[in-house]
């Protein structure tokens, strides 16, 4: 028998690795720009600075944000360069810092400053203190057919992950591996595809049109 347990008992599971997590903001100012800092400003600071590319001031920075040369492609750290080269091996030659670099001693980001980079970039890749809805990346999200858009549209589902534990919210969109839904309180949170039930996992996709 399947057990539906409260919203509370159902995020108290997050320490097992089966909670929808909701979305917290990321501050640009205080959390992002004291890891490109130390990590970043060394090479990319200033009218000299390497590949052309400056970001220590948000106005340079800006301009690589989206568009037609993009560093960061906002909602989607899978396919940003800061990001993808960021995680690359040590001796990849297209890691960042790169190897030369390094043996000077520049230090690349940790994982837990990356994971970090990463969500600020999911959520858009904003200066401005706030935003902490997820962006989805335009691409990656199909509408769903016409059959199906009733119930897409704000139409509260049942959810259920891997741990039996059920939610009640309003399909949003699916993003690569992450879904994000709605809560009733109209709050986004983003969870793995695959810590949802088979059922709910295939919700999802009927619901992305796919």
């Amino acid at each position: 028998m399947k057990i539906t347990l409260p919203l509370p008992s159902f995020f108290a599971l997050a320490m097992s690795g089966f909670v929808l997590e909701t979305a917290r903001a990321v501050d640009y100012h205080e959390e992002i720009r004291p890891i490109l800092n130390k990590k970043c400003f060394k090479c990319h600071t200033g009218p000299k600075s390497k590949g052309g590319l400056r970001m220590d001031t948000p106005e340079d920075f800006a301009k690589r944000i989206g568009g037609d040369d993009p560093l960061i492609i906002p909602g989607d750290p899978a396919k940003s360069l800061l990001t993808i080269k960021a995680g690359l091996p040590r001796t990849d030659g297209d890691a960042m810092p790169p190897p030369p670099a390094r043996e000077r001693g520049a230090e690349a980001m940790t994982a837990a400053e990356l994971d970090l980079v990463k969500k600020w970039v999911s959520m858009g890749a904003k200066f401005e203190a706030g935003g902490a809805e997820p962006v989805a990346p335009a691409t990656t999200v199909t509408a769903p057919p016409a059959g199906d858009a009733a119930m897409a549209d704000g139409a509260m589902q049942t959810w259920t992950n891997s741990a039996g534990a059920s939610l009640q919210a309003a399909f949003v969109s699916l993003a690569d591996t992450s879904v994000t839904l709605k809560k009733e309180d109209g709050s986004l949170f983003n969870y793995p595809l695959t810590n949802l039930s088979p059922e709910s996992q295939a919700l999802a996709r009927k619901l992305a049109g796919q």
